[in-house]
């Protein structure tokens, strides 16, 4: 029986991907920031002793390493708790809330990778996989400074642990998805949600919106035998939009 831990698990793609963990027989860990009703729901929702949570922010380090140290097993480090940040002009770019963009959603990748490392090295199927995004690879839109530039290096930083860490089996992977249906993306188009999204599918190749699910069943296999040759690698789950 192998372990996983979610950041971001209990909501949204991360909480997709705990589903399927559960689903093949492994043990989650989910890891949330502060939504507690969101929490006890979905462990309501799963109704598996496999399945537990962990209130965490993940962006102090002494609190990351402090649980990592606490754990007896991690076999997967999935690292998909992240933030958006509006879009705006550089000349109006608040620098404090462009930091705090970095630091959620890169630093605390880096930090729970950082600590995950000594329990991954004892797995003998250690996977990290960092969820980020397709303004990772390019940015779509005027004014993603923060955002894209933290995607960006969330990129970069799987290529040097999959690098360095090789030598103790680890494969560390990154997933891009495009527009994905979640409550942080319906949060954020607020009352105009449905057309949004009907405009995005639009553009889309495949005509449709992302789902958590194109995500999570990705992630199942980079966490298989399957996927033992597969290491360093951006994978883009968005339906060919790069494409055009």
């Amino acid at each position: 029986m192998y372990t996983a831990v979610v950041t971001g698990g209990t909501s949204g793609i991360g909480k997709e991907i705990s589903r399927q963990f559960l689903e093949r027989g492994d043990t989650v860990i989910a890891v949330y920031k502060s939504d507690d009703k969101k929490a006890k729901e979905t462990t309501t929702e799963f109704n598996n002793p496999r399945f537990s949570t962990v209130k965490l922010d993940i962006t102090n380090e002494v609190a990351v390493k402090k649980f990592f140290c606490g754990l007896k097993q991690c076999d997967y480090l999935i690292n998909c708790a992240g933030i958006t940040h509006p879009w705006t002009p550089l000349s109006d770019t608040d620098l404090t809330e462009a930091k705090r963009v970095f630091d959620v959603n890169f630093f605390a990748k880096m930090n729970c990778a950082k600590y995950a490392l000594d329990l991954l090295k004892k797995s003998n199927r250690p996977r990290i996989i960092n969820i980020a995004s397709r303004f990772g690879v390019r940015p779509l839109k005027p004014g993603t400074y923060a955002y894209s530039c933290s995607e960006a290096a969330i990129i970069m930083m799987t290529g040097c642990l999959a690098l360095d860490y090789a030598k103790f089996g680890v494969r560390t992977n990154t997933i891009s998805p495009s527009y994905t249906l979640t409550p942080m993306t319906k949060g954020k188009a607020s009352d105009n949600y449905e057309k949004v999204a009907e405009t995005i599918a639009s553009l889309n190749p495949l005509k449709r919106i992302g789902k958590p699910e194109d995500v999570a069943g990705l992630v199942m296999f980079l966490c298989s035998d399957s996927a033992d040759y597969i290491n360093g690698e951006n994978i883009n789950v968005n339906g060919g939009v790069l494409l055009q």
